[in-house]
């Protein structure tokens, strides 16, 4: 019996050690959004969902690289719509800083479908058919550090691939629109972007904020980082207040804010993607950033 509970408590502890480290490794990340891309092909058939798709493709391969954060495409693309910047040519290295930093975000990646095209040729004898569809695309991305509008990275891939198969026999692909096809398509033009994403990001410190407040209700504050982000009842932040954005007059980069600490803050509820608290001292409001004490 004694065996078997030194054993229990062995897993146990090994386990909690792995979360705890898995949770320092997560908090040390670079933060990452990503835009959806413009189409600026003139594969005009799938419309904006071909930008979607690149966007999304984007995402998966960070997320695999190890290296990053990630944010919900769905909060992006809300901050995107409630901020008008959705509008194709509005993301440039200033307005994707303003972007990353409403986002609470260390970097944010967007970019084009500059290219994209597929064909399929196919030929049969004696009742045997086969096709053959081929893709290209031409991709273009841009990586850019929120703090000081700095385009990062500033990358073109292009890939081009076959699939043979059944698969992709339908003859009217150009006006059904195919996540699979665009996906494999792609992949591994992104995945050479993404190489060189981590090699260029290797080193950059993460912002030192934790999160953004949502709103306030009186004593009562809703922050945008929950049990998904390793917090916990008891969990005290810091609230600081971003001044006017410093802009360089000859560059139109942003070169950074003054920030004030005006408040303390204390969780008492956790969700999984959102947590509640209340001030403890000072004060707080809506787009205050935190910092965790």
């Amino acid at each position: 019996m004694t065996k078997k509970y030194g054993l229990f408590v062995l897993v146990w502890s090994l386990l909690l050690l792995m979360a705890f480290v898995s949770l320092a490794n997560a908090q040390g990340k670079l933060r990452v959004a990503v835009v959806r891309f413009d189409n600026n092909s003139t594969w005009h058939w799938w419309g904006d969902s071909l930008g979607e798709a690149a966007a999304d493709v984007f995402v998966t391969a960070l997320m695999d690289s190890g290296k990053f954060s990630l944010i919900e495409r769905q909060k992006v693309d809300a901050v995107l719509i409630e901020q008008d910047f959705g509008a194709s040519g509005r993301v440039t290295p200033q307005t994707a800083a303003k972007i990353g930093k409403m986002l609470g975000v260390d970097l944010l990646l967007t970019g084009s479908v500059s290219q994209f095209s597929v064909s399929r040729t196919g030929g049969g004898f004696k009742g045997l058919s086969v096709g053959v569809t081929t893709g290209k695309v031409v991709l273009q991305a841009r990586l850019v550090d929120t703090t000081t509008g700095e385009i990062v990275v500033a990358a073109e891939e292009k890939n081009e691939k076959n699939l043979v198969g059944a698969r992709y026999k339908s003859a009217n692909f150009q006006q059904k629109y195919d996540y699979g096809l665009a996906n494999e398509v792609m992949h591994p033009a992104v995945k050479k972007m993404v190489a060189k994403i981590v090699e260029k990001s290797a080193g950059m410190a993460t912002s030192s904020h934790s999160g953004r407040i949502i709103k306030v209700e009186g004593n009562k504050v809703w922050v945008n980082i929950g049990a998904n982000a390793g917090i916990k009842i008891g969990d005290e932040f810091e609230v600081i207040r971003k001044g006017e954005e410093l802009v360089d007059p000859d560059t139109g980069l942003a070169l950074g804010s003054e920030e004030e600490s005006v408040g303390k803050i204390v969780v008492v509820e956790v969700k999984e993607k959102y947590s509640v608290a209340t001030i403890q001292g000072g004060n707080a409001q809506a787009q205050d950033y935190l910092k965790k004490m």
